[in-house]
Order: C-alpha cells, then sequence, then structure tokens
C-alpha cells in the first residue's frame, strides 16, 4: 500500500471546505446585494438579521472548521509516523463519507435528528482513529 493514500480523504474534504468557504462569501455578496444586510454587519457580525441561507452556510462551514481539525491531524501523524494502513486508510474514507452525510443533511433538509447522527459517526470515526493510534504508539 502505498502510505501517502491516506493524504486522498483529508484532500477531499480540504476541498469541500474550500468549497464551502466560497459559497459563504458568495451568499455573503447576496445578502447584502439584495439588501438583506449591510455591509457593516460583517465588521462584528451584529446589527442585523441575516437571511436563513447565510446563517445555514455559516453555521455549517464553521462545523467544518472544528473537529474535522483533529482528522487533518490525525492523518498527518500517521503519515508522518509512517502507520499508514488499510485499516486507517477505511476509517479515514469512512470519517469523509460521514462528513459528506452530515453536509447533505445539513445543507438539504437540515434535520437536527438526521444531522446529530451523522455527527455522532464521523466523532466516534475520528476518536477511534486516534485510539488505535495511542495504541499502537504505547505498544511499540
Amino acid at each position: 500500500m502505498n502510505h501517502s493514500q491516506i493524504l486522498f480523504p483529508m484532500i477531499c474534504l480540504v476541498v469541500i471546505t474550500g468549497g464551502m468557504g466560497i459559497a459563504l462569501i458568495a451568499a455573503r455578496y447576496k445578502a447584502v446585494r439584495e439588501g438583506s444586510l449591510s455591509i457593516a454587519y460583517f465588521k462584528y457580525n451584529r446589527g442585523g438579521r441575516p437571511p436563513e441561507y447565510l446563517i445555514k452556510i455559516s453555521h455549517y462551514f464553521q462545523n467544518l472548521l472544528e473537529t474535522p481539525q483533529l482528522f487533518y491531524l490525525s492523518t498527518i501523524v500517521i503519515l508522518l509516523l509512517g502507520k499508514s494502513d488499510p485499516i486507517y486508510l477505511g476509517l479515514a474514507w469512512c470519517y469523509l463519507a460521514s462528513r459528506m452525510i452530515h453536509s447533505w443533511i445539513h445543507l438539504g433538509s437540515n434535520n437536527v435528528l438526521h444531522r446529530k447522527n451523522a455527527f455522532i459517526v464521523s466523532y466516534l470515526l475520528i476518536f477511534i482513529i486516534w485510539i488505535r493510534l495511542l495504541l499502537q504508539l504505547l505498544m511499540g
């Protein structure tokens, strides 16, 4: 197995995050252009009520900057330590899939119960990765 394959799920998540950053910028421009918010609102995120589409994208983008950081770090540590194997690769792809399902729910129906389930799965996967890594390090 090529150890650098572990980077592909991480790169996919970076691309998703970048795409959502662009979508957030576009939504902010749209809100100002249509008069829903003044450009001054963005100085402190106060002084107006953002439209729902902007709130949804903003919250989702914020989600992409929270626990996925643990995924990015684990991927880099696994690669640097030469620990990459089919199990880590499978866990990484499953993590990415769970985040994509979370995205689909968050940006679509935004059903909180379904979204919660996708979040819990992704959260468990990232901690399984870290626990496995810890055990490998402890066992030498």
